[in-house]
């Protein structure tokens, strides 16, 4: 009975984190909705699944502490510490994950100006689909957010952008645009992108990109639009990244526009060229 238990209660444990993959990649590759995988699977269930191995770890302890057996007792516990550890350590991530989701503001756009807005461009959006997050010029929190991000509710996103994300800004650089989107290129590729589309010149002497970055896990896409226009003798770059479904993207976006400016940038300064990243811009209206 006691060896029964005891390896009842490691299998139980070692199949925890197999859960969370499952939970993941099932999303990813479209075996059920990611509202189901993320939202239920981990959200919801996810604890209740880490506390009942903990609870049968615990309850096999007890049986390799005080349950007669052969073989002696070292082994046996080690075995049900290492089945709690498991679960301890899951919790320990979700609670993070929750974290996390509470502190960072509730946008799923990201973008160098607001005062300037990138569109994307209409071969990107019927990529993008129907029900995808709109991309607006001036988008709001909605007021659906006010249970989890009561401040946050009806507020601008470029107003929490600035609060938040204030050394996202323009890249500008004292050389031709071909040069600079040649860069763009680079730093797409660099950072893991699909590039998607060479949209339509933004204005007069000016290009663009368009990509797609999906994530490892529940196979979440954003699309991302990088405008480079002539500016003086030089260029200027801006980038805008959105996700395609959800509320919060945990910053994802936000962490993907300052990776390729930091790429982009990186790019120039290989090809001889220094750039920098324009002055802040006034503070946005609230």
């Amino acid at each position: 009975m006691r060896g029964f238990i005891i390896g009842l209660s490691v299998t139980v444990s070692l199949l925890v984190p197999v859960y969370f993959v499952a939970a993941g990649l099932g999303s990813k590759f479209g075996l059920w909705p990611w509202q189901f995988g993320l939202g239920t699977m981990v959200a919801q269930w996810g604890l209740w699944v880490c506390v009942a191995a903990a609870g049968l770890a615990v309850i096999a302890l007890g049986f390799a502490l005080f349950a007669p057996g052969t073989g002696g007792r070292v082994g046996p516990v080690v075995l049900t510490l290492v089945a709690l550890l498991i679960p301890a350590l899951a919790v320990g991530r979700l609670a993070g994950f929750r974290t996390t989701v509470g502190e960072l503001p509730p946008i799923h756009d990201t973008q160098t100006d607001w005062t300037a807005p990138i569109a994307f461009s209409d071969a990107l959006m019927a990529l993008r689909g129907p029900d995808a997050n709109p991309v607006l010029a001036d988008p709001t929190v909605p007021e659906a957010a006010a249970g989890r991000w009561p401040l946050a509710a009806g507020k601008r996103v470029a107003a929490i952008q600035e609060e938040r994300y204030a050394d996202i800004r323009p890249i500008l650089v004292q050389a031709p645009v071909d040069v600079a989107i040649a860069a763009v290129e680079l730093a797409l590729d660099q950072a893991g992108g699909t590039l998607l589309l060479t949209p339509p010149a933004p204005a007069p002497g000016g290009e663009a990109r368009e990509a797609s970055f999906t994530s490892f896990w529940f196979g979440f896409t954003d699309d991302v639009h990088v405008r480079v226009l002539p500016q003086g003798e030089g260029a200027r770059i801006d980038i805008r990244s959105v996700s395609r479904v959800g509320l919060s993207d945990i910053g994802a976006n936000a962490v993907r526009v300052k990776t390729l400016a930091r790429n982009i940038q990186q790019q120039l300064r290989a090809a001889g060229e220094e750039p920098e990243l324009a002055p802040p811009a006034a503070p946005a209206a609230q």
